[in-house]
């Protein structure tokens, strides 16, 4: 079952019950299902403040926390299921303020975790990256909230299939590693 409730009426006919594994395409819908509903347009770069506004308007169950910096010890966002809480730190949190790609990449990446019903304390920082490694659970939940992320801020459509590594990312406002990679699964 999916956590957050709102949420889970959202991609009730595109995702059942939390499976072990959710192909990347499934999740390519999913977050294209959840941008629309928000209300953001396909063409539309995601300001972060806007996205968390939306996200609480429209799921009253959403929560977020913003913390001091080396609360969450090196990550950025944290997602804890039991709590239904995204922790942001303060640098993270300003840097959503300042459009700062990697930022926002980290706040998308924990809705991530909640909407495709993760369980545990997850969060996005070098750390979980080595933790990753040692767990294929955790390794698989981390590439399927960075694909949620990656398909958020820049969704699967026929303008994203037409547009330069450039273009991605002057239109959605996302690092240049992401749009490289977003670009290449599409060549």
């Amino acid at each position: 079952m999916l956590y957050l409730k709102g949420f889970s009426t959202l991609i009730a006919d595109t995702l059942c019950p939390v499976q072990q594994f959710i192909p990347s395409d499934t999740i390519d819908k999913i977050a294209l299902a959840h941008r629309r509903a928000l209300g953001f347009r396909d063409d539309q770069m995601i300001d972060g403040m806007t996205l968390i506004t939306k996200l609480k308007n429209r799921y009253p169950e959403f929560n977020y926390l913003r913390v001091p910096n080396g609360s969450l010890k090196d990550a950025d966002a944290q997602w804890d299921d039991r709590k239904k809480l995204v922790t942001i730190t303060e640098a993270t949190f300003s840097g959503i303020n300042q459009e700062n790609p990697r930022s926002l990449f980290a706040v998308v990446h924990e809705v991530g975790h909640a909407l495709l019903g993760h369980k545990g304390i997850l969060n996005r920082g070098p750390t979980s990256l080595v933790a990753a490694s040692f767990s294929a659970n955790l390794k698989r939940m981390e590439r399927q909230a960075n694909s949620y992320a990656a398909s958020f801020l820049m969704p699967d459509t026929q303008l994203l299939r037409t547009m330069t590594v450039e273009q991605i990312i002057k239109v959605y406002n996302v690092s240049r590693e992401a749009a490289r990679i977003r670009w290449s699964q599409f060549r």
